[in-house]
């Protein structure tokens, strides 16, 4: 079995709740590091008071840039060196400080977050984390300074954002200075004006006698030759921030400008791009509380049929929902902050949950809050619109939700998959293995009967139900996941209907068990009388995962197959006839 950092939802997927990473729930900054908090709030107040009459959001769309006043007063406050350590003139706030300070920037305006997120998230922090100590005092305070921006070229036309399958090659020059850049990358954040961009380019490296290639990341200094703008695009949404394609052609490098080790590019881009989940979460969850503000003030200020549209029960409805779920992510980003600071923790299962779930979630509240608004949604100057427009984006961003939920169940199950190898070879001896072969049978007692999983910390009774459900749920998720393994074995990877479903089932459990710690700990803190608000919160929220569980546990049902073997045959219709291939219901087919 591999040697692998403990997961709370890698260990979920094999039936156990380890719930000391959860309880007691994370302290809040204010306990933890009251300088941060202090400078965290003097953030945000900047964003409202110092830099609030600059901060056009409808200007930045019509204009489709964010113009250098703006970028040079968020330089000034100090955002532009958020993740930078103070040794090089930043702020080096912690991931749950900079998380915060994001929520507060993208609800502010969605292009500013980008802008922020790709220039101290991405560029800036590749060079924090892997730079050497010539790169991090070349390149650091100029970054916190603004006098150089920073950019992050890793997606490009044919691969996405696959770190490990990049086209774009290095090689090095005869003279061994130099690398030679060839390649293309696309949707560059900040790529047409920055000083500096982290990288990433296949290059060749020796294992064990045979040559191979892997991606390799590097910094580029624009302007340079070799290096060009191809384009900038014009997008949907976030059109203030500006996204750049960009073509390298003999694009030389020198050698010193390699970042981290040759061929180690992916530990770059896979750790660089944990911290922008989390962080991308935090914008989601920040922008869904702003919408929630301006849909209930609309709500109660819209009159119909003599009545506030606060008043109709649909409207509560959205409201409410609306409303737990960003409960339910906030509650997840105190978990997610933490463990960013913990070396001994894998936490990139829940980063990836909490971008999928924050992502879908502000998706739903902009085009909820359109509906609320009725036709003024869906026109200017009104800004509901540009809402659902710059929401859009995000289930796309930092690895497509569909992606993501491959990931979080194929890596779920891994620890899974490797004990059923064990016994696959303790059965050929078993005497020796006898052991072994005990543990799996107690195991699967267990999960014949339906036996929940172990959830043994103390939790005020109105919580004990939630409790109850959700290691029932920890341990159908394993029993799950096991039974989709031994049906489909080495398949599993191509079934993605089925993966996508364990994945929904471990997004609810996560979510879920980070909102039952974070109410207990708010009673607790608060008491029940001033904490019955937010448990109303808990409660709906705990009902509505529930079931949305069972959806997709149901699903997993061998009668599903019958309904996955039809959606197959329609797909191949439909690719087969190019489109839609049914006779016109209306008009007779070849008349006229």
């Amino acid at each position: 079995m591999p040697d692998t950092k403990p997961s709370f939802t890698r260990a979920l997927f094999g039936g156990e709740i380890r719930e000391e990473f959860l309880f007691p729930y994370p302290p809040s900054l204010e306990v933890t590091n009251p300088d941060e908090a202090r400078t965290v709030r003097r953030l945000i107040a900047a964003l409202d008071n110092r830099l609030g009459g600059l901060i056009d959001s409808a200007k930045f769309d019509e204009e489709e840039t964010i113009g250098d006043d703006v970028v040079t007063a968020l330089a000034a406050e100090g955002f532009l060196g958020i993740t930078i350590p103070k040794a090089y003139g930043g702020l080096e706030l912690s991931a749950a400080g900079y998380a915060r300070v994001f929520e507060a920037a993208a609800a502010t305006d969605a292009s500013i977050g980008v802008f922020i997120g790709v220039h101290c998230g991405l560029g800036a922090k590749a060079i924090v984390l892997y730079g050497n100590e010539a790169q991090k005092a070349k390149w650091l305070p100029k970054l916190a300074s603004g006098e150089v921006r920073a950019a992050y070229g890793l997606t490009e036309p044919d691969i996405g954002s696959d770190a490990q399958h990049v086209k774009t090659t290095a090689t090095l020059t005869d003279d061994g200075k130099f690398w030679r850049l060839n390649g293309q990358k696309i949707w560059i954040g900040n790529g047409h004006r920055a000083g500096v961009i982290a990288t990433f380019a296949q290059t060749a490296i020796d294992r064990d006698g045979e040559t191979i290639m892997r991606p390799t990341a590097f910094l580029i200094e624009p302007p340079t030759p070799g290096f060009r703008v191809v384009e900038t695009v014009h997008k949907m949404g976030i059109r203030g921030s500006t996204q750049a394609q960009l073509e390298y052609k003999d694009l030389l490098i020198p050698r010193e400008n390699i970042l981290g080790e040759v061929g180690k590019g992916f530990q770059v881009a896979v750790h660089v791009l944990n911290g922008g989940r989390l962080t991308l979460a935090a914008g989601c969850t920040g922008g869904a509380k702003r919408l929630l503000s301006e849909m209930t003030r609309y709500a109660e200020q819209r009159i119909q049929f003599g009545s506030p549209l606060a008043d109709f029960e649909i409207t509560q409805r959205k409201l409410s929902t609306l409303a737990a779920n960003i409960y339910a992510s906030d509650s997840m980003l105190g978990v997610l902050g933490r463990f960013a600071t913990e070396d001994d923790v894998d936490w990139s299962l829940e980063a990836a949950i909490a971008k999928v779930f924050a992502s879908e979630m502000i998706w739903h509240a902009a085009d909820e809050m359109v509906q609320v608004a009725g036709g003024r949604g869906f026109v200017r100057p009104y800004p509901y619109e540009r809402y659902l427009r710059d929401s859009r984006i995000n289930r796309i961003f930092e690895g497509a939700n569909e992606i993501l939920r491959l990931f979080i169940a194929l890596n779920g199950i891994q620890q899974q998959s490797e004990h059923l190898k064990e016994l696959s070879s303790a059965l050929r001896e078993p005497m020796r293995n006898f052991g072994l072969l005990s543990e799996y049978a107690a195991t699967r007692v267990k999960q014949v009967l339906n036996t929940p999983a172990a959830l043994e910390s103390e939790l005020h009774p109105r919580l004990e139900v939630h409790k109850k459900y959700l290691a029932r749920h920890v341990a159908e998720l394993s029993t799950a996941a096991q039974r989709a393994i031994v049906k489909h074995k080495k398949e599993l990877i191509h079934r993605q209907l089925v993966v996508e479903r364990l994945a929904n089932m471990a997004i609810e459990v996560v979510a879920r068990a980070c909102v039952i710690a974070r109410t207990n700990a708010l009673i607790a803190r608060d008491g029940m009388a001033a904490t019955e608000p937010t448990l109303a919160l808990c409660e709906l929220f705990c009902v509505e995962s529930g079931r949305r569980f069972r959806d997709a546990r149901n699903a997993l049902d061998d009668r599903e197959d019958e309904v996955d073997d039809a959606r197959r045959a329609a797909a191949s219709a439909v690719r087969h006839f190019k489109g839609y291939f049914v006779d016109d219901a209306i008009l007779t087919p070849g008349n006229g």
